[in-house]
């Protein structure tokens, strides 16, 4: 009697948990992404990201017409959040760190679907504390929303293998989200073919239905790879580091980002999957979907080195991600409880330091942006007058001048006249803006009593200051202000 009158109550208490678990998780992993998410300077991606975002919609698409398409549907995202809240490094991030927080709820649902409750809500909570992860939802980039794209596929690809009714409505559905994955970053093309081998070992009599789905997510994204492929030069750069190191070192940096962590998942794993193996709780389905989708892409990436155009590159497989926190995650719930819980917090725990260098103002590839805005804010002067800056080179990357400083910080450089913009950054169709000569830009200083000149102070300068023809004009150098790698020089009359 008391056995079937405690049933019922088990029920509702097992239904809201499964309906507050994936809350629960996401909740976490937003305050885990989120802590000081802008703080860290933007660097270069991010401030492609800031430019493109914010430039009129005819320019937009102009630009990625001949650079950056695969980023493109994002930038749109973008743009449209900041018609909505005013930028900042902090707003660049908010989408991204929900993007994690969501990316971790889906991966407790897309868990349980594989290796039950236990598994879910292990891999749910390894994804909060994935070193790249937690990256990811602090970058101004699509990384973060590939992850969780890449996850919603992967639970539609589940739900339609299961599917009993509405078998063609959960196939479409599967295929829309491909094709969109896809469209928010190219690369994730990649996955179709994950999930081709998934179906092939998984399906169960459904293998043809999945495959022409997969192909059916794929083609519509044909336009965009053609695109995407034509612009692959602006790649080119990763020629320059050699052959992908993918083990041990791209390992590492694609999925842990500090070798402690890679050792510490690999033993959690390594354990994890031999009590399996010993109680006999084999996650073969799990492992059918998961393994693919974590293997397949980088390798696949890392051939492309191997016919002399090298594509791979550790951050372009983020979205592979939760596929390492799913099956970490699996192999942690084989163990007793007691030991699942500690595995998890063990793998938490050792993940704060990176989060923490993560976190740092100079931490996104040494970017000096904040420093270049720092300095034109202590210096400039109430009486200054008309005012003008000249950018000078920055990184030896096409294009890109120390303008960066002023896109990432726009508040210290309002009401200075950019002398070497050929048209307003808001309506160029360059990624960095469209530049004239620092000697080009001297006549454009006839009306002004300031010019500020901002460049890279390495030791290699790349920009001449038109000195001569400053001098010619009336003008001479009255300052100079250096801060780690950057100098700002001073000229009035």
């Amino acid at each position: 009697m008391s056995s079937t009158a405690a049933a019922p109550l088990r029920r509702p208490r097992s239904r809201l948990l499964a309906a507050t678990a994936p809350v629960l998780v996401g909740l976490a992993a937003a305050l885990i992404a989120g802590v000081q998410v802008g703080r860290p300077a933007p660097w270069r991606d991010e401030v492609a990201t800031i430019a493109m975002a914010q430039r009129d919609w005819g320019p937009f698409w102009a630009t990625v017409a001949h650079v950056d398409a695969v980023h493109a549907l994002y930038y749109a995202g973008l743009h449209l959040w900041f018609a909505v809240v005013p930028y900042s490094p902090t707003t660049l991030r908010l989408p991204s760190v929900a993007a994690a927080a969501a990316t971790a709820a889906l991966v407790v649902v897309l868990g349980r679907r594989l290796a039950g409750p236990r598994a879910g809500l292990a891999a749910g909570a390894l994804t909060a504390v994935l070193p790249a992860m937690i990256w990811a939802g602090g970058e101004g980039r699509s990384s973060a929303c590939t992850a969780l794209l890449a996850t919603g596929t992967t639970l539609a690809l589940v739900h339609a293998l299961d599917a009993r009714r509405r078998r063609a409505i959960a196939w479409i559905g599967y295929s829309a989200l491909l094709a969109l994955t896809i469209a928010v970053f190219v690369d994730a093309a990649l996955l179709a073919v994950a999930h081709l081998v998934a179906v092939l070992l998984a399906a169960r009599g459904r293998r043809a239905v999945g495959a022409v789905a997969v192909v059916a997510g794929v083609l519509p994204t044909a336009p965009l790879l053609l695109v995407a492929h034509g612009q692959a030069g602006q790649v080119s750069w990763i020629a320059q580091f050699g052959p992908p190191p993918l083990v041990p070192d791209g390992v590492v940096e694609q999925w842990f980002r500090a070798d402690p962590v890679a050792v510490a998942w690999g033993v959690a794993l390594l354990v994890g999957a031999a009590v399996a193996v010993v109680r006999r709780r084999p996650a073969s389905r799990l492992a059918a979907v998961v393994l693919p989708w974590a293997v397949l892409p980088p390798v696949a990436l890392a051939a492309t080195a191997l016919i002399g155009d090298p594509l791979y590159w550790p951050r372009y497989v983020t979205f592979t991600a939760p596929a390492v926190a799913l099956l970490v995650g699996a192999a942690v719930a084989a163990l007793p409880l007691p030991g699942a819980v500690a595995a998890v917090l063990a793998l938490a725990l050792v993940a704060v330091p990176q989060e923490r260098a993560d976190r740092q103002p100079r931490a996104k590839a040494l970017s000096g942006t904040a420093i270049g805005a720092q300095l034109v804010d202590r210096a400039r002067r109430a009486g200054d007058g008309p005012s003008g800056i000249v950018f000078g080179q920055a990184d030896r990357v096409a294009g890109l001048t120390t303008r960066e400083d002023a896109i990432a910080y726009p508040a210290p450089f309002r009401g200075l006249t950019d002398l070497i913009a050929r048209v307003p950054l808001d309506r160029s169709t360059d990624l960095f803006g469209e530049n004239t000569s620092t000697t080009a830009a001297v006549p454009r200083m006839a009306h002004l009593r300031t010019v500020w000149i901002l460049l890279e102070d390495d030791g290699r300068p790349r920009t001449a200051v038109p000195a001569a023809g400053m001098r010619a004009l009336g003008f001479t150098e009255t300052g100079r202000y250096r801060a780690a790698g950057t100098l700002l020089l001073r000229w009035t009359r």
